[in-house]
């Protein structure tokens, strides 16, 4: 403690300056007479005698017996001993009276409105702003929620309030959540407070938001009844800074304005232990956050994209395939070098467009329609929501409100992984687009005519290939090389083998909404080594025995 702490105790006690002057002459030479010390003090001796009487009317000094009087300081350790009792006292007294001034107070008080009225104070002072604080987690019932700067968890882990905030959650279960920004200064502090957290499994949850160098006012909001906001004078920069000023306020309206504000700062925070590791280890952990406006979230994709190098890799539903079709915005990045993969479902409705596309990007058929993400460079990585109903006539490829995004390199090590498998085991466009839109034979022949009559018939008709049918249902096609390839190289004879007896591609006939995966499904299932693909009478696509292997097998999916 200092001599300036000292004068500040002395001044509490009801010193003036002067006296404090001459108290502390005393303390520092020893024994002295009035005429001595008011030469040194360049006082006059008038002046220099009252405030001596004053001192020790006060108790602060005490006279000698001799002649002329000297006088000696009553010690520094009575005056301290004698203010804490006295101040004890008071408490004792105030106690005893508290009941009757009660009493007293609610029979001349008006009585308080049944409809409650927002209130705010003004609180100046570290130590009454976290005395406020610890009282308002005390009274909490169910929800704490805290926003503090990377010196502020110092500051008010030095007052108790979070040690408060686990005793509170421990015997309530009051839920507590902190944001704060865990940094090289304040990392045993927020490491020793995560770890006891940890240990005695409370319900509280620890958050880091990079600050930087913005400006955050801190605060604390009690069951959403009550707020304190609160901020350091001029240069947040000591620990021991006691010159804070506080607002107090129950307002509903501002109490929502900050918890909202605090939930957008939660979402675009990361969990405390990861950044502890960060620290600790050197790795990043890079950024992840929620990115709720459609356009803020387009702004972001196009900033990523136009500084991209190497490659972006996407996988989307089969209606936003018809819509990159349409509006392309992709185009501009592909004309400046970067590779692009995409993956869909392609179906009879999106094939035109997934073909338009195919002529600048790879394209690959998968059997999955529920993610839509994009990963670029390997570095940052996308994630859209599905549309709800009411937005499925949305003109954009992507659904942007609520987009989530993230650097975070394990998390990209994952899905890359998840993506590069599902790319792997997906159909190129090119094996399901031969043949694709064309129509079937016109020209039918039964499975059980010798390959005589279907040859004649195909001269007759003057055609090429013939659709087998089996009581009067189509059941394969076959054309004429399929056919002469088939009677040479196995010797066969052309009047007694049936057409039903030929290696023809069998049909798979898909309806209503039935897609390209049930089509590869079946074809699995039945061991079919080719199947021509049809839907709406058209010819969709032709398929093989690889590419449905490639459907059957499992993805993996990111973990």
């Amino acid at each position: 403690m200092s001599e300036k702490d000292i004068t500040r105790f002395l001044q509490l006690l009801g010193l003036s300056k002067r006296e404090i002057q001459v108290y502390m002459f005393l303390a520092k030479s020893g024994v002295q007479s009035t005429s001595f010390v008011a030469k040194r003090l360049k006082m006059e001796r008038v002046q220099a005698y009252r405030t001596f009487k004053k001192l020790q009317e006060k108790g602060f000094i005490e006279a000698t017996l001799e002649r002329p009087t000297r006088f000696t300081i009553v010690p520094f350790a009575a005056l301290v001993d004698n203010f804490i009792t006295a101040k004890k006292n008071e408490v004792a007294t105030l106690n005893e009276q508290k009941q009757t001034l009660l009493t007293a107070w609610e029979s001349i008080s008006a009585p308080e409105s049944e409809y409650p009225v927002a209130k705010f104070s003004i609180i100046t002072g570290k130590k009454k702003i976290h005395s406020k604080m610890l009282n308002m987690i005390e009274e909490s019932k169910s929800e704490v929620i805290i926003l503090t700067t990377a010196l502020g968890l110092i500051q008010e882990d030095i007052a108790g309030v979070f040690d408060t905030a686990m005793d509170t959650s421990k015997d309530r279960d009051v839920q507590v959540q902190i944001i704060t920004d865990v940094s090289n200064e304040n990392l045993k502090v927020a490491e020793r407070l995560d770890r006891s957290i940890t240990n005695q499994e409370l319900n509280i949850k620890l958050r880091h938001v990079n600050m930087g160098a913005k400006f955050f006012p801190r605060f604390l909001i009690k069951d959403e009844e009550e707020a304190i906001l609160y901020a350091p004078f001029g240069n947040e920069a000591s620990v021991l800074n006691l010159e804070d000023e506080g607002l107090w306020i129950n307002d509903k309206m501002f109490i929502s304005v900050l918890k909202a504000f605090f939930v957008q700062m939660w979402h675009s925070g990361v969990d405390a232990s990861r950044r502890i590791d960060e620290l600790k280890s050197g790795i990043p952990i890079g950024e992840t956050l929620v990115i709720k406006g459609a356009e803020e979230a387009w702004n972001k994709v196009t900033k990523v994209l136009e500084s991209a190098k190497n490659d972006v890799v996407i996988i989307t539903s089969s209606q936003s395939v018809n819509r990159l079709a349409e509006d392309d915005p992709l185009i501009n990045f592909f004309k400046k070098g970067l590779k692009i993969r995409l993956m869909a479902s392609i179906d009879l409705d999106n094939l035109e467009p997934a073909q338009k596309l195919a002529e600048h990007y790879e394209i690959k058929h998968v059997p999955i329609s529920y993610l839509t993400m994009m990963l670029v460079d390997n570095k940052h990585l996308f994630m859209f929501k599905t549309p709800p109903l009411s937005d499925f006539s949305s003109e954009s490829a992507f659904y942007l409100p609520d987009t989530f995004y993230s650097t975070d390199t394990s998390q990209i090590e994952r899905t890359s992984e998840m993506l590069n498998d599902i790319w792997k085991r997906g159909i190129d466009i090119t094996e399901i687009s031969s043949q694709a839109g064309t129509k079937l034979p016109t020209v039918e022949v039964e499975a059980n005519d010798t390959v005589a009559d279907v040859v004649k018939q195909m001269l007759f008709c003057n055609v090429n290939s013939v659709l087998i049918t089996e009581r009067n249902k189509p059941v394969g096609v076959i054309n004429d090389r399929e056919i002469l390839k088939e009677i040479i190289d196995a010797r066969k004879n052309p009047h007694k083998t049936l057409a039903k007896d030929l290696k023809f591609t069998p049909l798979i006939i898909l309806q209503g909404d039935e897609s390209m995966v049930t089509a590869m499904k079946l074809m699995a299932d039945k061991g079919f080594k080719r199947a021509a693909i049809v839907k709406n009478g058209q010819l969709i696509g032709m398929l093989t025995e690889e590419a449905a292997k490639k459907a059957a097998i499992p993805i993996k999916t990111a973990v």
